[in-house]
């Protein structure tokens, strides 16, 4: 099933949404946030075609389950790398 291109477009703003959000709660310790919000992209990304982005929302709430600083900042620069390439 292809998902039409309105519908893409939309997904992408709010991944960008998500990922300036992310940057917002990695900032101020929230790491609960960046969980809900990778669990989110772990689920969806496959389901919009990108499995990247699945992989990148599973690096994302384990890192912050763990309270892993340097891993969140790697997932992150990931979800950037990934935004940039989709944009």
């Amino acid at each position: 099933m292809e998902v039409p291109t309105a519908l893409m477009a939309k997904y992408i703003e709010n991944r960008k949404l998500d990922f300036d959000g992310c940057l917002s709660f990695y900032n101020h310790h929230e790491y609960g946030k960046i969980v809900q919000i990778g669990h989110q992209l772990k689920g969806n990304g496959s389901t919009f075609g990108y499995p990247e982005l699945s992989s990148i929302g599973k690096k994302l709430e384990n890192a912050a389950q763990a309270h892993d600083a340097e891993s969140l900042k790697s997932a992150l620069k990931d979800f950037s790398l990934w935004i940039k390439k989709v944009s």
